[in-house]
């Protein structure tokens, strides 16, 4: 089964991960506070959506687990720092299916082995928590499916022995059949 994002639900997510996923309105303010070259950076995205500071769309203001799903989709892991990923996280409508999202896109595998290679020590700490709420059954909801071979972001069998990664067992288990249709 795909679930799809609403129109509106597609503006939020849009905003949200174009003006570079800013974590909670209080950081949009510090933003713009500051008024430096994040603050213009920003801006510059959201002069594209039409939309003033008050209308700023941070992950804190997403409202539903499907939107929320979508901006992980598209989160920047090359530009972002951890604060950004705690926010999907710890939002209310953070699925299972979203933390196991994060994982597989962010190597957590690649970050828990015994060497984590570039991930630094805030990531193996993010990604322990994911594995922590995944396994103790601490996501509000088991809901939207994520499928990481489907997906293809399981590493090969040669990889996977090469860097001794950790993949741990129950991210490979099915537990849900809806998936959200990302047609952004």
């Amino acid at each position: 089964m795909a679930k799809r994002l609403t129109k509106e639900q597609k503006k939020r997510a849009s905003i949200c991960f174009e003006c570079g996923f800013i974590p909670s309105k209080e950081a949009w303010s510090n933003i713009c506070l500051k008024h430096g070259e994040d603050y213009e950076t920003v801006r510059f995205m959201a002069d594209q959506f039409d939309i003033s500071d008050d209308e700023m769309v941070t992950i804190e203001c997403l409202q539903s687990k499907e939107e929320l799903h979508v901006v992980a989709d598209h989160y920047n892991w090359d530009d972002e720092g951890v604060e950004s990923l705690y926010a999907i996280l710890n939002h209310p409508h953070c699925d299972a299916g979203t933390g196991l999202l994060l994982f597989w896109k962010g190597s957590g595998y690649s970050a828990l082995s015994p060497n984590p290679g570039v991930a630094t020590q805030d990531e193996i700490v993010f990604f322990k928590e994911v594995y922590d709420r995944f396994v103790n059954k601490k996501f509000n909801t088991y809901d939207i499916a994520f499928d990481a071979y489907y997906e293809m972001y399981v590493p090969s069998l040669e990889e996977y022995l090469e860097n001794s990664y950790v993949v741990p067992a129950e991210f490979l288990c099915p537990y849900s059949k809806m998936y959200v249709q990302d047609c952004l």
